[in-house]
């Protein structure tokens, strides 16, 4: 499904700054599928670029992405997330060798032990902050999606640490109370509420510029709201609130990231006011269907005297609605009348082309004249998307309207989950009984919930205007176009293509075994009852045919599981492992009877699309098109309706994860492709490797390794330490005077213990030794309390070819 209000093709010779500052603003807009697609063009032709890959992640993960988001940020986390559990074990090793200074007993001694080991552990290691503050706030937003989606405590911590990092640089509040919410989701209240009251000192004791873009000053106002439901005052976060909604030029983007923080805070025990609620509402997403005018010796249904009224009844509504998102077909009448609407509020346009643009405008605009051609044009050229069910020509088959309806009503679908809304129907209907093969009343009765259908009657219009209205229409052969779309011709179908990837690896004598594994294969489809409309195999290849995407779905996932099983079983008698990758598809096909082999077989551009995926998609996973998942999508959606409906919980069964716009095999164009999984199922999949981009490979985070003293925090950043930053080896310091006080300071100590890092850095690396260090011989001296007041001091832990030196020795 091309998409074309947007370019992400490579400019030769483009800065890089441009790629990320057009990534940026995509994601400030909230098009998340565009920001990623910037990021995947700017990485061919700058492959190391930190922020492109930083950027992409974030879009990534905010679609639920969360896999491919990790294999992205693989090698920026290399160098941002270093272990630093020996660091903790060293800060822990000099707190406890401090508090034992005046100790001439065992305890000293070990602790003094305990420091050279952990000394040893940071030898020729560096401690550096390699990146700004944005940075770390953004992937601490990466690690949130993350634990959204698999539960893992170690993400919950890395976002944690990553938002304190931050904040601790940048100083913006904003990080801080980010901090502050993971800490109480990781079951730190105390800190939270620190957190939470250094943020409402920064804020809130001052005014906000007005000089500043109003979305800042939303940002601020909001931020000092969450700090002031976290130290529990609801009623100032209520007032906060209702100031920020009080700023003129705020983007509904704004409203939807408040919302995500409530859920957060709500999941950490913060109540949430209803007060709050009815401030911070999500966006109103409207899918639009209507009448076209009227044609030549038709109607009348909607005469084009009739616009003005029309019009103004479109934007009435859309104001009561206060719709900020809007999807639409594109025909003469009112659909271009919804889009000029939209865009005369200033809200976002996407629009949905059934079928090749020239096409379009022969069947659906030219009729009406010059002035709705120019119009038309104008529409797609202002809107944020432009998407097409199928760019294969119209051929005269209405059913095509019928599935641009499907794909209209599943992306909408998909965004107004993305914005934490749901989406409403507005038609533009004449109130007849019946409808032509995708007309407004057939998405009419397609509709899941009444309660979010908003209808403008044309009969009433024309009713009020008496002048406009001629002889009544004839009620359309709706029988007649019903045969023309049951018959010869295309049919809506969802598409499924297999490859048993090692097949081809295969010797004469495992044939017999490959035999064994496909039975098993169909018996297992068959004891699970999905079964497709049409299947067939050649060699290592399987094509399935079905008419619903829902079944489908569960055809595909089923077989890549009982592939996997069924090889487990097989693993003995095969010289490798085989496996599957699926690719899924939706589309108008030509069903027919082959006149070769007499069975009913599908034709078509669609089917060449489905195959063409196929290749292109990572071995163990099922990839589908951007027509599959929204036909899924709708699907879902209806099935969701109707299991409420009957006081039942509805259980999600699929998820559709945004990988990209892929180039399929034998230069077939471009696709928009998901990868699809079970709902819940994200943390036992292998990530997706579809692209050329570098370093592909899963990203296995290791739990924080755990600090020595167990009363010391997690955070490696507390309030009250300065990280160490090791970039040069520093001039040496004249060594203290005999006379000089001791200064036992543990920040001290460290300043020092740094300054021997590098230097230790700097040395030819010793001589390893099997043997551990050994203490001296206790000596006068040795019994003398140490002191470590400088670096002379600090020196004598470093271990010199593995042997001991201590204080005094």
């Amino acid at each position: 499904m091309a998409e074309s209000a947007r370019s992400t093709s490579i400019a030769a010779g483009r800065p890089q700054d441009d790629w990320v500052r057009e990534a940026r603003a995509l994601l400030d807009e909230g098009q998340n599928f565009l920001a990623h697609d910037i990021c995947r063009a700017g990485l061919a032709q700058y492959p190391d670029s930190f922020k492109l890959a930083v950027l992409g992640a974030i879009a990534l993960s905010q679609t639920g992405a969360v896999d491919e988001a990790r294999r992205i940020l693989k090698p920026v986390l290399d160098t941002i997330l270093i272990d630093e559990g020996p660091f903790r074990r060293l800060q822990a090793s000099l707190r406890q060798a401090v508090a034992a200074l005046d100790d001439t007993d065992a305890e000293s001694l070990a602790a003094i032990a305990e420091l050279s080991e952990a000394f040893a552990l940071v030898r020729g290691k560096k401690l550096v902050a390699t990146a700004d503050a944005e940075t770390y706030a953004q992937l601490a937003k990466v690690f949130r999606e993350a634990w959204l989606s698999s539960g893992e405590r170690s993400d919950l911590v890395h976002c944690r640490d990553l938002f304190l990092r931050a904040f601790r640089i940048g100083n913006q509040p904003w990080d801080g109370a980010d901090a502050a919410a993971m800490s109480l989701l990781l079951g730190d209240a105390a800190q939270g509420r620190a957190l939470a009251a250094e943020v409402h000192d920064l804020l809130a004791d001052r005014e906000t510029d007005p000089s500043q873009p109003a979305e800042r000053r939303f940002r601020l106002l909001a931020t000092l709201a969450q700090a002031q439901l976290i130290l529990g005052t609801p009623e100032a976060a209520v007032g906060t609130m209702e100031w920020a909604h009080g700023l003129e030029g705020v983007h509904y983007r704004a409203d939807v990231s408040v919302l995500k923080e409530l859920e957060l805070l709500e999941r950490a025990g913060i109540p949430i006011p209803p007060a709050l609620r009815e401030i911070v509402r999500p966006p109103t997403v409207v899918v639009f269907t209507g009448h076209p005018l009227d044609r030549p010796g038709e109607g009348p249904h909607f005469p084009a005297a009739l616009e003005a009224a029309v019009r103004a009844e479109i934007a009435q509504t859309l104001d009561e609605l206060d719709a900020k998102v809007g999807y639409s077909m594109a025909a003469c009448g009112a659909d271009l009348l919804f889009i000029e609407a939209m865009l005369e509020r200033g809200a976002e346009v996407n629009v949905v082309m059934p079928f090749a643009i020239e096409d379009f405008i022969e069947a659906d605009v030219r009729y009406a004249g010059a002035r709705w051609e120019m119009r038309f044009r104008n529409a797609l050229k202002l809107a944020s998307t432009v998407t097409y069910a199928t760019e294969e020509r119209f051929l005269g088959h209405d059913m095509l309207y019928r599935f641009a309806n499907q794909c209209l009503h599943g992306l909408a679908t998909l965004r107004s989950d993305f914005l934490r809304a749901s989406p409403t129907l507005l038609a533009v209907w004449d109130m007849m009984p019946g409808s032509l093969v995708g007309g407004a009343a057939e998405f009419i009765d397609q509709w899941e919930d009444i309660s979010r259908l908003r209808l403008i009657d044309l009969d009433a219009l024309l009713q009020a205007h008496p002048d406009f209205a001629g002889a009544p229409p004839p009620l359309p052969d709706v029988d007649a176009a019903a045969e023309a779309a049951d018959g010869a011709g295309r049919v809506i179908r969802s598409m499924l293509f297999a490859d048993i990837a090692g097949y081809s690896k295969l010797q004469e004598e495992h044939i017999p075994v490959y035999l064994d594994f496909l039975t098993r294969l169909r018996q297992g489809m068959e004891a699970a009852g999905v079964e497709p409309l049409s299947i067939n195999t050649w060699g290592d290849a399987i094509f399935a045919v079905m008419d619903k995407a829902a079944p489908m779905a569960e055809f595909a996932l089923r077989l890549q599981e009982l592939v996997t099983c069924t090889d487990h079983e097989l693993e003995s008698r095969l010289p490798h492992p085989l496996s599957l990758r699926i690719s899924l598809h939706a589309g108008p096909v030509f069903e027919a009877l082959d006149p070769i082999c007499g069975r009913t077989n599908f034709y078509g551009s669609h089917i060449n699309r489905a195959a063409r995926l196929e290749p292109v998609t990572v071995i163990g996973h099922v990839y589908a098109t951007q027509q599959f998942v929204a036909v899924l999508t709708a699907e879902q959606s209806a099935m969701r309706a109707e299991t409420v409906s009957r006081g039942e919980p509805f259980i999600e069964r699929y998820v559709a994860e945004y990988v990209g716009v892929l180039s399929l095999a034998k230069d077939f164009g471009r696709q928009t492709v998901y990868h699809l999984r079970r709902h819940g199922y994200g943390a036992f999949i292998a990530p997706c490797a579809p692209a050329p981009v570098p370093n592909v490979g899963p990203l296995a985070m290791p739990e924080p390794a755990p600090p020595a003293d167990a009363d010391l925090p997690l955070d490696f950043t507390p309030p009250d330490f300065t990280p160490i930053e090791i970039v040069a080896a520093p001039e040496a310091e004249p060594a203290p005077s005999a006379d000089a006080p001791a200064d036992p300071s543990v920040e001290a100590v460290l300043a020092a213990v740094a300054r021997m890092i590098e230097k230790a850095s700097a040395e030819p690396k010793p001589k390893r030794s099997r043997s551990r260090a050994k203490v001296q011989p206790e000596t006068a001296a040795a019994k003398t309390p140490a002191r470590l007041v400088g670096d002379s001091d600090a020196a004598r832990l470093m271990l010199e070819d593995e042997q001991g030196y201590w204080p005094g020795g």
